[in-house]
């Protein structure tokens, strides 16, 4: 697995766990919060439900109406989302992240703006997180 889908993957792990504790010296839409989906129906092409392990292509397909940002190419963000969990509605999470591994997702994440930004950071050439992860 190459270093960036690991960082990629490491700071999924992180935002899942910080999604888990609250934070009272910052505001839901400053702190970087994900929460891990199994599933995303892409209801803009005859609701084509995105899982782990689905390939590529058939995630472009599902997701043609939809714009997306490539952070890396094996990183897509969509947004526009709404998950079937309030907490996640309620900070903000409306941010889709795909992550591929070999041509296949590997990882589906709802997240806010911050979360956006902070793995795009983590996804430069050259980041402090990205060289440790490499260690």
């Amino acid at each position: 697995m190459n270093t960036r889908i690991a960082s990629a993957l490491i700071l999924a792990a992180v935002l899942s766990v910080s999604s888990s504790t609250t934070s009272f010296a910052s505001s839901k839409s400053d702190s970087p919060i994900g929460y891990p989906v199994n599933t995303v129906t892409a209801s803009s092409n005859g609701d084509i439900k995105i899982v782990r392990g689905m390939s590529r292509g058939d995630v472009s397909w599902a997701m043609k109406y939809k714009s997306h940002e490539e952070l890396s190419p094996d990183v897509w963000v969509f947004s526009g989302f709404h998950a079937n969990l309030d907490q996640a509605n309620d900070q903000e999470c409306g941010t889709l992240v795909i992550t591929f591994a070999n041509d296949r997702v590997v990882n589906l994440q709802l997240v806010n703006k911050p979360a956006v930004s902070a793995i795009a950071a983590n996804l430069r050439v050259g980041s402090p997180a990205k060289n440790i992860a490499s260690r």
